[in-house]
């Protein structure tokens, strides 16, 4: 019985450990967010070939594109469904608003 309350301890503050550190393990590193929310940016690229034509820059940081004279395309994420103080994947971009008429 000695040995047994040693190792429950022990199993107990390792338990508690892993659930404190649960919630961050399931979001998404940064460099793969990125790669995700670029690929959704390029696509638009890739569909809008007026875009495509006059493409002067993709700001990531800004979720923004830049292309013509002075327009600017920017996104934005889906509101999240996911409780308070949940760390999970970021919701995809989506297509906010443009600045300039497409032609």
């Amino acid at each position: 019985m000695k040995q047994i309350i040693p190792a429950l301890i022990t199993f107990s503050f390792f338990s508690m450990a892993i659930a404190e550190r649960a919630p961050g393990i399931a979001a998404l590193p940064p460099q793969y967010q990125n790669i995700k929310d670029l690929e959704v940016i390029v696509n638009y690229v890739k569909e809008n070939p007026d875009v495509a034509a006059t493409l002067k820059s993709i700001d990531l940081a800004n979720q923004t594109i830049n292309y013509g004279q002075d327009c600017q395309i920017r996104f934005e994420r889906k509101p999240s469904n996911n409780p308070p103080g949940w760390v999970g994947p970021a919701e995809p971009l989506q297509f906010k608003a443009v600045n300039c008429l497409e032609e």
